[in-house]
């Protein structure tokens, strides 16, 4: 099956069906929406944790990362724990 959760990916994880698949938007630190394909079970994820805390909540993706082809993920999920680095210490 074909890895298409942004999340799941880069994990490593296989991604269920493509039925489960669908666009999330989240947002860079000037407000811009970026779309971000996403698992049923990770977009429920980041509605019920939010933006902020869903992306501290995968911050080891940026400790295990080699490469990407979800570079603006990457880059608002960086900025995202940097931000916010005393929640996950």
């Amino acid at each position: 099956m074909k890895r298409e959760c942004t999340i799941c990916k880069h994990y490593g994880e296989e991604t269920d069906t493509s039925k489960e698949i669908e666009k999330s938007i989240i947002y860079d630190e000037s407000s811009t929406p970026y779309a971000v394909t996403l698992c049923r079970k990770h977009s429920v994820e980041l509605f019920k944790l939010g933006q902020r805390r869903f992306m501290l909540e995968h911050y080891r993706i940026l400790t295990d990362l080699i490469s990407s082809d979800e570079m603006k993920f990457i880059e608002i999920l960086q900025k995202t724990v940097q931000a916010n680095l005393d929640e996950i210490m």
